[in-house]
């Protein structure tokens, strides 16, 4: 009975410890914030495919980064978005 109480107190620093060290770490990280959203398809084609696959490799080397894919009938559509710091100032262009 003694030893179960000791292991579960031992459960329960080490739990304690792992909490406190990520809770460290998120306050570590800057804030960032989305200020850019891009839309890719990929179509389920073996002669089509392939420029989708260079636009998602494009946008990866440029910053993006993958949010969610979208599976659709004829092939997927990934979400890419680009994240800066919070306290940098997002260029803003409109598209008319």
């Amino acid at each position: 009975m003694e030893n179960e109480k000791y292991s579960q107190i031992e459960k329960l620093e080490k739990c304690f410890i792992r909490q406190a060290k990520d809770i460290r770490q998120l306050k570590k990280k800057s804030a960032r914030r989305l200020t850019e959203m891009k839309f890719v398809g990929v179509p389920f084609d073996p002669q089509k495919y392939k420029a989708g696959e260079i636009e998602i490799n494009n946008a990866l080397s440029d910053g993006f980064e993958i949010l969610r894919d979208f599976e659709t009938g004829g092939g997927i559509v990934m979400a890419l978005g680009k994240w800066e710091k919070e306290n940098k100032k997002a260029k803003k262009e409109w598209n008319n």
